[in-house]
């Protein structure tokens, strides 16, 4: 009878000693998952990517100016821009307002690829009339302060002999920003547009400017001034900081736990094998 007690007390001692090993191994994983969590608090999130190298240092360097922490990487696909996570409104809306990234554009090789098949005439105009409409968007986004530039040429339609009965007309729309005063290029945007196209007056030349609006306080997106850009350099320094600490901190609590547990595990099992050899 005597016997039997002690190997049930010797299977109780092993099913409380598992069930500790369980809850230190618990308890080391919520640590672990802790110091992630703080780590991942101050990391930088993807803001553009496949990006070129041109596209890239204009992107950062604005977001510098600006006052927010980023930078850039390169991957297989080109550059990627990242920004801190709590600084990517901010930084999506400085990018709009200046009208970044590019819209990429066609160019002649986009156009006419090399090695295709003949195309009828009316296909080789509608080409030709999409590529200036391409040119002419180019020549206007490069302007100071133009976030989009939408160009259209109308197609003119021409009788059996091969005359157009229409004058041509173009369309232009812009997008710009506020800090600009774009009506006063009106004049050049026009006297491009009329020299572009052949044929077409300054009369059937559309233009429309739009200013864009503000999807952000004013004070929120920018932060240009030196304080402002020290203060969020600084707060950037911080999180670091604070990220890198506390993932130290969990790392000696993570360690000065194990040698716990071992530690209490070497006396149970010291223990156990007492009192099973007892029992025995």
């Amino acid at each position: 009878m005597t016997h039997g007690i002690r190997i049930a007390n010797a299977t109780t001692m092993l099913v409380a000693f598992a069930k500790a090993v369980a809850t230190r191994r618990l308890l080391g994983r919520w640590w672990l998952g802790c110091a992630l969590v703080f780590t991942l608090a101050g990391c930088k999130v993807e803001l553009h990517r496949a990006l070129s190298e041109t596209e890239a240092n204009q992107m950062l360097a604005l977001l510098l100016v600006s006052g927010l922490q980023a930078d850039k990487r390169a991957d297989a696909n080109g550059m990627t821009v990242r920004i801190e996570r709590g600084d990517f409104v901010r930084g999506v809306e400085v990018l709009r307002q200046n009208g970044l990234p590019r819209q990429k554009r066609a160019s002649v090789e986009d156009v006419f690829p090399p090695g295709q098949l003949v195309s009828s005439p009316v296909q080789e105009q509608a080409k030709l009339t999409y590529l200036k409409e391409q040119r002419l968007e180019r020549m206007l986004a490069a302007l100071d302060g133009v976030m989009v530039a939408e160009v259209s040429i109308a197609q003119v339609p021409v009788d059996s002999a091969g005359r157009s009965t229409l004058p041509p007309g173009v369309a232009v729309f812009v997008k710009y920003s506020p800090e600009v005063n774009m009506t006063q290029r009106m004049t050049d945007i026009r006297s491009l547009v009329h020299d572009s196209v052949p044929g077409v007056s300054p009369e059937r030349i559309s233009i429309v400017l739009q200013p864009s609006d503000y999807r952000l306080p004013r004070a929120a997106i920018h932060t240009s001034s030196g304080a402002q850009a020290a203060v969020s350099a600084q707060g950037g320094r911080w999180r670091s900081a604070l990220g890198w600490g506390t993932l130290a901190a969990a790392s000696v609590g993570l360690m000065a736990a194990g040698a716990m547990a071992w530690r209490r595990r070497a006396a149970w099992v010291q223990r156990l094998r007492a009192r099973v050899a007892r029992a025995s």
